[in-house]
C-alpha cells in the first residue's frame, strides 16, 4: 500500500499535475489524465463527469482541504489529474484500483 500523500507531493514536485475540477475534467476529456483523484466532498455533478470518463479514478479518503494539504497547497482541492507521475509511486494506485475491481 502506497503513502498517497507522499506520492501526491512527489508527483507535484517532479511530474505534472493539474488541480481543480475544471482543469481535471478538461485533462480527462483531452486524454491527458493518467489518473484522477477526487476528495470525499467533491461536488456530485463533478464526480458524475469524472465517473463517465475512460480514466482510472480514485476516491481520496479525506475532504478537499485535506487533499489540498496533501498536495502542499493552502487551499481546498476537490479533484486533480495526474498528467505525468514524475518520480512518484502514484501510478501504483492503478494496480490497487484494478485489483479492487477484479
Amino acid at each position: 500500500m502506497i503513502d498517497l500523500d507522499r506520492a501526491l507531493r512527489s508527483s507535484i514536485r517532479t511530474g505534472k499535475v493539474v488541480l481543480g475540477s475544471n482543469k481535471t475534467i478538461k485533462a480527462g476529456l483531452n486524454g491527458q489524465a493518467k489518473l484522477i483523484i477526487f476528495a470525499a466532498d467533491c461536488p456530485a455533478e463533478v464526480q458524475e463527469q469524472l465517473d463517465s470518463m475512460d480514466v482510472p479514478i480514485h476516491s481520496y479518503q479525506g475532504m478537499g482541504i485535506d487533499l489540498g494539504s496533501a498536495c502542499g497547497k493552502p487551499f481546498s482541492v476537490a479533484s486533480l489529474a495526474i498528467i505525468e507521475p514524475g518520480d512518484s509511486e502514484i501510478m501504483a494506485l492503478l494496480r490497487e484500483i484494478r485489483g479492487a475491481n477484479s
